[in-house]
């Protein structure tokens, strides 16, 4: 509207330029020429300031006054703050609802308005305030040491049906019966059988009379452990007869880590009658114990051995096993 304006002034006033008697020699000095681009040039610069959204309401009417104009300029170029931040993003900072000074204008004005009539009358962007920020990182440095073996938690109980309560002999097995079944069952008998150790149900037990002049029976499952770990193997047990040679061996993986302490007295071939017609003690059930350590392969293959010699009559008891980490 103001550059409209001024175009239709530039044009009437070189049209009176012209039509003057004296009209060649005011074109030649150029003074109303002056005169008239210095107006024409004020009309333009004032319409720029005020395009683009510069509404000429009564904040930005105080603000180009030229009684306030000075004022409305060092205002604004600390109401309006660049911020440059490390991310290269550019913000504008506009404080809450502000009360303008009272020297070129009066009332209070929300922050879009200041910030819009600010923008237009600042010529040059303030200078930017570059905030550096420090961070701090703090490192916790992490433990990096392993166990030697890799975690393990093997499944209780590590004996299964290690007190034959279940009436039957799996998962334990008979891996070897010397002399052979069922060759010689009249002499040697075994199995789950009553009663069992204080008061149990059942136990495994196994009868040898007169069978061979060497006697073994092999009961034996196998464990899943950790390997590396150390454990404790325990039962009870109970042997008959009084011979040196009789005996129960355990074994894990072929190596032997507990052994009942041998027979007291003699019992052999020669006094057969005299057993035969006394009665049979009852049984006395002992403790029996020893420790091992697993494998690499986190198995174990767990034997007990019952071991007679010189055609003995004997009787073995066998309850209560387990297998626990020390």
């Amino acid at each position: 509207m103001y550059l409209t304006a001024s175009l239709v002034t530039l044009s009437g006033l070189f049209c009176q330029i012209l039509a003057a008697p004296n009209g060649a020699d005011i074109w030649e000095r150029g003074s109303l020429l002056d005169t008239t681009f210095i107006l024409f040039a004020t009309e333009i610069d004032s319409a720029a300031a005020l395009q683009n959204d510069c509404n000429r309401d009564n904040l930005l009417r105080s603000f180009v006054d030229p009684r306030y104009s000075a004022s409305a300029s060092a205002f604004c170029s600390t109401y309006i703050q660049r911020t440059v931040k490390s991310t290269n993003t550019v913000t504008t900072t506009v404080p809450a609802a502000t009360k303008v000074r009272r020297d070129f204008a009066t009332g209070t004005y929300p922050p879009s308005r200041l910030s819009s009539a600010c923008s237009c009358i600042l010529t040059a962007s303030p200078p930017a305030t570059t905030v550096v920020t420090t961070v701090v990182a703090t490192i916790t440095a992490a433990s990096t040491a392993t166990s030697s073996t890799p975690s393990c938690a093997a499944a209780t109980p590590i004996v299964k049906n290690g007190d034959f309560e279940t009436g039957a002999l799996a998962p334990w097995e008979i891996t070897n019966v010397i002399p052979p079944l069922p060759a010689y069952e009249q002499y040697l008998s075994l199995g789950v059988q009553s009663p069992g150790y204080a008061g149990s149900k059942y136990a495994f037990v196994v009868t040898n009379d007169l069978a061979s002049s060497y006697v073994e029976v092999d009961l034996s499952q196998n464990l899943i452990l950790c390997a590396g770990t150390k454990y404790k193997f325990a039962a009870q047990y109970y042997q008959t007869g009084s011979d040196p040679e009789t005996h129960v061996e355990v074994f894990v993986d072929e190596n032997l880590i507990a052994q009942s302490p041998s027979g007291q007295g003699t019992a052999n071939k020669r006094d057969v009658n005299e057993i035969a017609e006394r009665a049979s003690p009852a049984p006395v059930w002992t403790s029996l114990s020893g420790t091992f350590t697993a494998g690499p392969s986190g198995t174990g293959l767990l034997r007990v051995s019952f071991i007679a010699t010189n055609y003995l009559t004997v009787q073995w008891g066998l309850d209560n096993v387990v297998v626990t980490p020390v």
